[in-house]
């Protein structure tokens, strides 16, 4: 595998893509909050502009999103996943999702050319507090 693109940087996301940068792989990521995207810049990974640009250029995706409506936001539209994926590029979808989004979505990506695979992760660890 050369390259390595890493969709939603939340908690879970973000130590995702931390682990694969100091593994030595090649990553790309894209928040919908770019900040988010600057910790793992800083290790080495290269920001993407959009869904569209990491699926593009990577041979893998990885997506770690919140919500049904986040999932297919990141995979519709002109800069969506659908719109870079093809060349039978890999498509993982981490976000924990129902079924009729998933299949959605796995139909997407295979008409685009892409390959799919459906792993959704449950569990989160909680937010941390803000003191008053």
């Amino acid at each position: 595998m050369k390259s390595i693109g890493f969709l939603g940087l939340g908690i879970m996301g973000n130590a995702m893509a931390a682990n694969l940068i100091k593994a030595g792989f090649d990553v790309t990521v894209w928040n919908r909050n770019s900040a988010k995207c600057a910790e793992l810049v800083a290790l080495g990974a290269q920001q993407g502009d959009s869904p569209k640009s990491v699926a593009a250029s990577c041979d893998m995706t990885f997506a770690m999103v919140s919500d049904p409506e986040a999932a297919l936001a990141l995979c519709q539209g002109p800069d969506g996943v659908m719109a870079g994926i093809g060349d039978n590029r890999g498509y993982v979808d981490m976000s924990t999702v129902d079924d009729k989004t998933s299949k959605t979505i796995a139909a997407s990506i295979t008409q685009a050319g892409g390959r799919y695979l459906e792993a959704p992760v449950s569990g989160t660890k909680s937010q941390p507090k803000m003191a008053h």
